[in-house]
């Protein structure tokens, strides 16, 4: 008799198939001897119900997760490229919120999706958006806060990130792109590769995206790498005469405290 660990590992490993029928071996004999039948279905028909159910709704969230992705390729093809994916990268955690997680890299891959070079930026950047959504919440800094800062302490002054912020570096104009997927134009749309970095945040439960040029790149990546103020300054002055670093940097801290996206630090 099987006890209910191992029963659930079976069951779980019967129902997760997601392969072709020429490959399928049938279910785990132990696992068929424990279900009985009912009316017309066997053991092995009722199992193959929950099996069909479950690679249905798997299907289905990645649909949910990437729908830009679903968009430009169709249902037809976005389902056949799903369920190639789940063979190569079958569910093993418990949550489904991880399900897509490779799905960027395994659009790489395909060869059948060439001519759509931009589709696997296109995923990561959903898949930021949702890391993004899922992220933990924290006070945002306000400018109030920064008018209390004597102006001595401003050179050593650090800053962070709010968690529900992302930098996505992509080969392609990939907010572009997602926007005309959302509108139902892309094919419209002349597509060319173009290096574009973004910044996705979270205020409240919205997801906001916008593209950076290369001064607020810079300034933003000393943020992350927790540069003191002085030092960005510093870091921009091959791009802007030195007298305008500090008001650039300036104006892209209001910009950033509009967006929430600077957390708020408590110490001191």
């Amino acid at each position: 008799m099987l006890n209910l660990r191992e029963l659930q590992s079976r069951f779980f490993s019967s129902i997760a198939r997601i392969s072709e029928e020429k490959e399928w071996r049938g279910f785990d004999p132990a696992l068929v001897r424990l279900v009985h039948g009912r009316g017309q279905l066997g053991p092995e028909a009722r199992l193959d119900i929950y099996a069909q159910m479950y690679c249905a709704r798997l299907l289905d969230i990645l649909h949910e997760d990437f729908p830009r992705v679903a968009e430009i390729l169709g249902d037809t093809r976005f389902y056949e490229i799903a369920r190639a994916y789940l063979r190569h990268y079958p569910s093993t955690d418990p949550s489904v919120r991880y399900l897509g997680t490779h799905f960027a890299s395994f659009l790489e891959m395909r060869a059948e999706i060439a001519s759509l070079p931009f589709l696997a930026d296109l995923a990561r950047l959903e898949w930021a958006r949702l890391e993004t959504f899922d992220a933990p919440d924290t006070e945002s800094l306000r400018l109030e806060h920064l008018q209390v800062i004597p102006l001595d302490e401003w050179p050593e002054l650090q800053f962070r990130l709010i968690p529900a912020c992302q930098i996505l570096h992509c080969a392609w104009p990939i907010h572009e792109i997602w926007a005309a997927a959302e509108e139902g134009i892309w094919q419209d749309k002349l597509v060319r590769p173009a290096e574009t970095v973004l910044r996705i945040w979270r205020d409240d439960f919205t997801i906001y995206q916008a593209s950076m040029d290369v001064i607020e790149q810079m300034a933003l990546a000393g943020v992350w790498a927790k540069k003191p103020f002085a030092a960005i300054c510093t870091a921009l002055e091959p791009l802007l005469p030195a007298e305008e670093a500090a008001p650039t940097v300036g104006s892209l801290l209001v910009r950033w405290i509009e967006d929430r996206i600077l957390a708020h630090s408590h110490e001191g």
